[in-house]
């Protein structure tokens, strides 16, 4: 059986399903962390291509925010490229708030 790595950007992660059969893919949370992807090892090669054939058009493939290689030597060259990606799931920064969010001061 041939495997892959897969690298995930959604904070914990996403059970990806196909044909009754479920792999959960690590998460930015994960102890295996590249560029910001956790990174599952070992992955069977058919149902990720299977997977990733039917979630095409899914923006967690489409966008990059999971990603399939072959070869361990790839996946920080692959998260390198895909770095720059947002989930949408990101921590907020208190100093930026978003859009229409006015920052207020505290009454202690």
């Amino acid at each position: 059986m041939a495997t892959v790595n897969v690298g995930c950007k959604l904070p914990h992660g996403i059970r990806a399903e196909l044909n009754g059969k479920t792999v959960v893919l690590a998460g930015a949370n994960s102890a295996r962390l590249v560029g910001g992807f956790g990174i599952t090892e070992g992955v069977d090669k058919d149902f990720m291509d299977g997977w990733m054939k039917a979630e095409a058009k899914n923006p967690l493939v489409s966008k990059g925010l999971v990603f399939v290689v072959d070869h361990a030597a790839k996946v920080a060259g692959a998260a390198a490229e895909r770095a720059g990606e947002k989930s949408g799931l990101e921590a907020l920064d208190p100093e930026k708030p978003a859009a229409g969010v006015v920052k207020t001061e505290s009454e202690d």
